[in-house]
């Protein structure tokens, strides 16, 4: 069970078509499907999801967070709390010899490679 979270500042270069397309090529193999603002990355029986949502309640979370992450400079930490929108990341599946762990970091990195876009650990809370 993985959990991650992409926040997003207002000019960041994410969207969801442009997250399968990245998806699908890191994950060859592996079926990669859309539904609304909704991505699942699956192969036998695991999987991984990735969601845009957004709502007020998400600046209220982000604030909260931010003010506990080390390195963030306060003008990203601002652009990030002006932000009503996320990604979130997660699996509910799962994995107790750690077999998908290197998916779930696969799945980091695609998240890291957009701009405009702060990976985080909610759990710890983390930069990852």
């Amino acid at each position: 069970m993985y959990r991650a979270l992409g926040l997003l500042q207002p000019d960041t270069d994410f969207t969801i078509e442009e997250a399968v397309k990245r998806l699908s090529a890191k994950f060859p193999g592996f079926g990669v499907t859309r539904e609304g603002d909704q991505i699942v990355v699956a192969k036998g029986d695991w999987w991984i999801a990735m969601a845009l949502v957004s709502g007020e309640h998400i600046r209220n979370e982000t604030e909260g967070l931010v003010g506990h992450l080390a390195g963030v400079e306060p003008a990203e930490a601002e652009a990030l709390v002006a932000s009503n929108r996320r990604v979130e990341v997660w699996t509910d599946v799962p994995d107790p010899f750690m077999e998908h762990f290197n998916d779930y970091i696969s799945t980091i990195e695609v998240l890291k490679s957009f701009n405009g876009l702060l990976a985080v650990d909610p759990k710890e809370p983390g930069v990852l």
